[in-house]
């Protein structure tokens, strides 16, 4: 009887442990070879932390992990758009916010460019 209630006490501290954000996925857009993905999605860490948008970048077969963005990350529900310009060039374009948290220019052995997008005139 023992053993059974530190097993329930045990799982029920380890579900208590599980990750609170959740990512959903905006769009996707693959390479031209189709080995590689740019994965644009919002992650949602609850009330504690808003709404923001991130961008990945994957090998194809890879499923999007529930963890922050690898590329870029901006605060808000903002809208991007990606463009591969080849297999080792991806263009981000839109209005990014004043907030930006994570803006890589090369990740994965492709090199990320920010073009044709204005700083939003939002502040907080």
């Amino acid at each position: 009887m023992r053993w059974t209630l530190a097993i329930l006490i045990t799982a029920a501290l380890i579900a208590g442990c599980a990750p609170i954000c959740e990512n959903e996925v905006s769009a996707a857009a693959r390479s031209p070879s189709g080995k590689m993905k740019a994965v644009l999605f919002n992650r949602d860490c609850g009330a504690t932390v808003g709404l923001n948008t991130q961008v990945s970048v994957l090998s194809a077969e890879a499923v999007l992990p529930n963890d922050g963005g690898n590329v870029l990350i901006v605060d808000d529900d903002v809208p991007l758009a990606l463009q591969w310009e080849s297999d080792g060039s991806l263009k981000i374009t839109g209005t990014l916010p004043s907030r930006i948290y994570k803006q890589e220019h090369v990740v994965a052995g492709v090199r990320i460019t920010y073009g044709n997008y204005k700083r939003s005139e939002k502040t907080l």
